[in-house]
């Protein structure tokens, strides 16, 4: 009879030790999350280190290279110099079928 009430409390003990392993604040299932949560924010950290990277090279660019300044200037700001003129050649209205009768 002692084993079986040794035995018993063994085993609830073991399952208890179990479900806490898996769902206590540091068990399984939260060190799981934790993980999938940490590459998301790795993977996260890689797009703006490249993104970083390219705002650079614009950086430098646009610090040593007057005609990129100018060019920027025109196709974005549409700045023009003095004395320049300025052509604007309207886009083609869209064509539409003829409907038959």
């Amino acid at each position: 009879m002692m084993v079986r009430v040794g035995l018993g409390v063994f085993s609830l003990l073991t399952l208890a030790t179990l479900v806490l392993t898996l769902i206590s604040d540091r068990g399984l299932l939260e060190v799981r999350k934790k993980g999938f949560r940490l590459i998301e924010l790795e993977e996260k950290i890689e797009t703006l280190e490249t993104d970083n990277a390219n705002l650079i090279g614009e950086i430098q660019t646009l610090r040593s290279d007057p005609a990129e300044i100018e060019r920027l200037a025109r196709e974005e700001l549409r700045l023009v110099k003095p004395g320049e003129i300025v052509l604007i050649v309207p886009s083609p209205a869209p064509k539409i079928a003829p409907s038959t009768p």
